[in-house]
């Protein structure tokens, strides 16, 4: 790159004295031909020297600015738009500087020119802004470019529709990427795998990343680990995994720090004649509860990989986009109802002071109100603080449901019996460690639930308090449910 660039240079000092015979037209002309056949360096360079020719050619400063735009130079692109000045197309260009800004209200409120780009451009914003079914109403009146063609796959994935987008993608190769990735997510991995193999070599940049992120989730989702791991390798080439991981998931290992900390405070701390008393029917000790969690979670993911393959063809449905809306929801429901049961037949004798006093289920009809204000509110901040959100599912809410007489009516019983006042602390940070979701959204949840437990003296408020929050959620548009 760095070798073409000086090249350009080479040629734009020594063509200087010939270029004044040849117009900045003449440069422009062959600038637009370089651009439409996507060359996109050798474009620049005979922009720039069209502006050799003569500095404020307008046509030039808007085809480099729009180049700069498509690599992502936001700066140089910049300066391109301060030099053309108020100009109509300029507008149009100034709104892509915002949207790659992550500026959708601003482009939204530029007063642009009519004609498709500015549709095009306003339906971008909207996809931005989680407008999505304005922004489709709006896209599907474009014509058919590329650009508007991807525009649509994405809202129809976005809206849970991904099969129309399938038949919307044209030959180009960003389409036909995509395209792999629709067939993938609608249950076709085998015809995904086929397509992006053969446009792979053909890649470059993001669009090589996203191609290969695709390869390895369809590679393990069928349990092709040799390819998978090959797909792996050269994934890594272009994108840093131990730091992609370590943003998505150190909120769980900083949880589980804290924790482990706590066990060995707590540990510390009891006395040598406690661990020798004994007692009639005693408590279960914390390994128990490690084990049964572990072992519910397990057969909870067995589950849910079968339920993959059986929809998909793909065992990590619960981890890819589409799918695990579909999915997920199945692993919580079969989680707590596998705490439940163990309970049940664990600690029989105990369940009816677990549960608490049976007037405590009247709680749960102002508790619910509580917990969808308390995830609203989370919601609405959760973006700006890049964390993920509890899926907004009926089944979601009633396997939490499920999971209240284990994690807040045996968890703290028996971490208080060993632990004495660390009790609560470690209470709220196994509830977050063994949920799947957001750790500081479950966090939240825990400590508020204990607080409810403690001052209900049971827990059946609590589970019901889940089934009228899910309940109030399933009653909500498809709109209101994406600010959650």
């Amino acid at each position: 790159m760095g070798l073409i660039r000086g090249l350009a240079v080479l040629l734009a000092l020594g063509a200087a004295p010939w270029g004044l015979a040849q117009t900045a037209e003449d440069f422009f002309a062959r600038c637009q031909r370089l651009y439409g056949q996507g060359a996109l360096e050798s474009a620049r360079a005979t922009c720039e020297l069209a502006l050799v020719s003569d500095p404020e050619h307008r046509p030039s400063l808007r085809l480099l600015a729009r180049i700069h735009l498509e690599r992502g130079e936001l700066e140089p692109a910049e300066r391109y738009l301060e030099r053309l000045g108020e100009d109509p197309e300029g507008a149009l260009l100034r709104a892509r500087l915002l949207l790659r800004k992550g500026k959708p209200q601003e482009a939204l409120r530029l007063p642009l020119p009519l004609g498709p780009e500015a549709r095009l451009l306003q339906a971008l914003a909207l996809e931005e802004l989680g407008r999505l079914e304005e922004a489709l109403l709006l896209a599907q009146s474009l014509p058919p470019t590329p650009e508007a063609r991807l525009l649509l796959a994405r809202l129809h994935l976005a809206l849970g529709e991904p099969w129309r987008g399938l038949d919307l993608l044209g030959p180009t190769l960003e389409e036909q990427v995509e395209r792999g990735r629709l067939l993938f997510l609608v249950g076709e991995p085998q015809g995904a795998v086929a397509l992006l193999e053969g446009v792979l070599p053909q890649t470059s940049g993001e669009l090589r990343r996203q191609a290969l992120a695709t390869l390895t989730l369809a590679y393990l989702g069928q349990g092709d680990l040799l390819r998978a791991r090959a797909a792996l390798a050269q994934l890594g080439q272009v994108e840093n995994l131990p730091a992609r991981f370590l943003a998505w998931a150190w909120p769980w290992l900083l949880a589980l720090l804290v924790f482990l900390v706590l066990v060995l405070l707590g540990e510390s701390r009891i006395e040598p004649l406690r661990t020798v008393e004994v007692v009639e029917d005693p408590l279960p000790g914390p390994g128990r509860l490690y084990l049964v969690l572990v072992g519910a979670f397990l057969f909870a993911l067995l589950f849910t990989l079968f339920l993959g393959m059986a929809l998909f063809a793909n065992a990590l449905a619960f981890l890819t986009p589409y799918q695990r809306d579909l999915v997920l929801p199945g692993l919580f429901l079969v989680y707590g109802l596998a705490l439940l049961l163990s309970l049940a037949l664990w600690q029989r004798r105990r369940l009816g002071l677990l549960l608490g006093p049976w007037a405590g289920w009247v709680e749960g009809f102002w508790l619910g109100p509580l917990l969808v204000l308390l995830l609203l509110a989370y919601g609405l901040v959760r973006e700006f603080l890049g964390f993920a959100g509890l899926p907004p599912h009926l089944l979601v809410f009633l396997g939490l449901a499920l999971m209240e007489p284990f994690f807040r009516g045996l968890v703290p019983w028996v971490f208080r019996e060993r632990y004495r006042d660390l009790a609560p602390y470690l209470s709220v940070l196994l509830f977050a460690l063994a949920v799947p979701g957001s750790t500081p959204l479950l966090l939240l949840l825990g400590a508020g639930l204990l607080w409810a437990r403690e001052r209900t003296g049971g827990v059946l408020g609590l589970a019901l308090g889940w089934v009228v929050a899910g309940v109030i959620l399933a009653l909500l548009p498809p709109a209101w449910l994406r600010l959650f």
